[in-house]
């Protein structure tokens, strides 16, 4: 059994040459998968299923996960902080299964937890609180009936205060916290942890020899990570080689 982890693709129409790397991973890599999991922010904005009808690209992402999901692939995603109102139509016509916030499986004798990883960088309190806002259920409600053109000037401006808040504030703030690390993974008794979020690739080895796996984002880094016959690796893309940290 293949497994294949990737997070923080960013995908949008203007952006084409993360789409020239989706493209072939679909065509070249995902295929080998028996599942695939996108651990969030598989979309660089997303403001709610009602958008899926009138947005082209969307689609298009839509339909080669379903066409993937036909040959026989599983495919799972889970929402990020850029695609948090990804919904139940998003993910119906990727063929695709919803993860939970923080969604333990097996992957032979060992169990896995998977994160977005926002939720681990608890020491940027700025952005924590903005999270408790964009994430609960009464932003849900009332974004879900706004109007097409008041969310794209949303997304904009969330887009803006991003970058703007990326820029002023010091990567280490921005990055998970060990503690918060530790927390979760003794939570869930978990052997691994992947995540992405950080755009900050790497493995960590923790106490009792567990691990946790950075995802790569797509704009810089782009790599996955496979796991098959009881063993991790990282793959940088479209190189094909073990990269950091294979297990």
């Amino acid at each position: 059994m293949r497994a294949i982890f990737i997070s923080d693709l960013h995908l949008a129409a203007q952006d084409a040459a993360t789409a020239a790397r989706f493209d072939a991973f679909m065509r070249d890599v995902a295929p080998q998968a028996n599942q695939l999991y996108v651990l969030g922010d598989l979309l660089h904005v997303w403001l709610g299923d009602a958008l899926l009808a009138r947005d082209a690209y969307a689609q298009r992402v839509c339909a080669r996960f379903a066409a993937l999901a036909a040959r026989g692939t599983q495919v799972f995603i889970a929402r990020g902080n850029r695609d948090f109102m990804i919904g139940a139509a998003f993910v119906r016509a990727c063929s695709a299964e919803l993860l939970a916030a923080e969604a333990v499986i097996t992957l032979g004798d060992d169990r896995v937890l998977l994160l977005h990883g926002d939720e681990l960088c608890t020491d940027d309190v700025v952005y924590q609180r903005a999270r408790r806002v964009l994430r609960s259920s009464a932003f849900h409600v009332v974004g879900n009936c706004l109007p097409a053109s008041i969310r794209a000037s949303i997304a904009r401006r969330l887009r803006k205060a991003s970058e703007a808040h990326k820029a002023s504030t010091a990567m280490t703030i921005m990055d998970a916290n060990g503690g918060a690390v530790e927390r979760v993974m003794q939570r869930h008794h978990v052997d691994h942890l992947i995540h992405g979020h950080t755009h900050r690739p790497a493995r960590h080895v923790h106490p009792q020899g567990r691990n946790r796996w950075v995802l790569s984002d797509w704009q810089q880094d782009y790599g996955y990570l496979a796991w098959e016959d009881g063993h991790f690796a990282v793959f940088p893309w479209p190189s094909g080689k073990a990269g950091f940290g294979s297990l």
